[in-house]
């Protein structure tokens, strides 16, 4: 994951970098500016004519130069501007890539979209610019009125949570960490996901019911993505006290695994228990068995739970947490 320091020193070399580049064109295009309006207005161009012909190539002189503004800006966009909010939205990456060939793809993609919308920028700016004096004053004024709103609306987006749910839904669509129909946990939610719209990513629950979990929340919380494996190792934590014997509960808890319905039982699958804590009371003993059904997740843990419970009172095991009570002689 990159850090902010890292960041910061990219942008930096990326500054630095093309810094001369910008300046060296951005001098260039002022000077050719002046120039053209100079010539215009001290008469250079009174060899061609008329005022109207002096008038009509003046302006084309103008046309050229705003376009040659069009092309700097579209450079800057390639070369700073898009490797720029790369960098920075490089953190919420961080959360969702889990390799190095995923982020290569997830950043291509990003590239594409935001020079899919640079390149329109572009293009209606030049528009603009050549067709002014063709579709009239007040058509004009009209689109560069609704662009000024378009490129307010896009700015306001930046500040607010909307575009990071679409960006979270690009994002998505890259990594490929899930899909329709994959058993995921996204925080405290779990279930089938059933879509992955533009601002929210929609999953059915064990108990049908709908949850919307915004794209933007989606990249802040780790996702686990249970249909990602071919099978998963589920756990199950039980405290007990020190009077009972490791040994015993050990096999009475891999005996109520084996009488669980989903639970695999081959070679190199097979059940077994950690011993995970010593607390002041109680040993926390953890049943760790592999199952192949990951959309029955909730149900073969309840039907484990279960066994546990039987196979424990079976074996005459109390599994209510023990108590000490501590008297001081005075």
């Amino acid at each position: 994951m990159v850090t902010p320091q890292t960041k910061r020193r990219i942008r930096v070399s990326i500054i630095s970098k093309y810094s001369a580049w910008v300046i060296i064109r951005a001098v260039a295009l002022i000077a050719l500016f002046i120039i053209v309006v100079s010539i215009y207005r001290f008469g250079g161009l009174e060899f061609l004519g008329d005022e109207s012909t002096q008038k009509l190539v003046y302006d084309i002189m103008l046309r050229i130069v705003l376009s040659f503004t069009v092309w700097f800006f579209l450079a800057c966009s390639k070369k700073i501007i898009i490797p720029a909010i790369i960098i920075t939205a490089s953190s919420a990456l961080g959360k969702l890539v889990n390799d190095t060939a995923t982020a290569k793809k997830t950043n291509k993609a990003i590239t594409q979209y935001l020079t899919y919308i640079v390149y329109c920028i572009s293009l209606i700016a030049l528009f603009l610019i050549w067709t002014y004096h063709l579709i009239g004053t007040w058509i004009s004024d009209i689109i560069g009125s609704g662009l000024v709103i378009m490129l307010t609306f896009i700015l306001g987006l930046f500040s607010s949570s909307v575009l990071g749910n679409v960006l979270g839904y690009a994002i998505l669509g890259g990594t490929n960490e899930f899909k329709v129909g994959d058993r995921v946990q996204i925080g405290d939610g779990c279930g089938d996901v059933i879509k992955v719209g533009f601002f929210f990513t929609r999953i059915k629950t064990v108990k049908d019911e709908i949850i919307s979990i915004p794209n933007l929340t989606v990249m802040n919380k780790e996702i686990h993505n249970f249909s990602a494996l071919q099978d998963v190792l589920l756990y199950v934590p039980i405290y007990l006290g020190y009077d009972v014997d490791k040994d015993i509960v050990q096999t009475t808890l891999i005996e109520a695994a084996h009488k669980t319905n989903g639970v695999m039982s081959a070679p190199n699958k097979e059940p077994f228990v950690l011993l995970r804590e010593l607390g002041p009371c109680t040993i926390t003993y953890e049943l760790n068995v592999h199952i192949n059904e990951p959309c029955k997740i909730a149900q073969i843990k309840s039907d484990l739970i279960s066994n546990m419970l039987t196979e424990l009172k079976k074996a005459g095991i109390d599994t209510s947490p023990p108590t000490y009570i501590t008297i001081k002689n005075k």
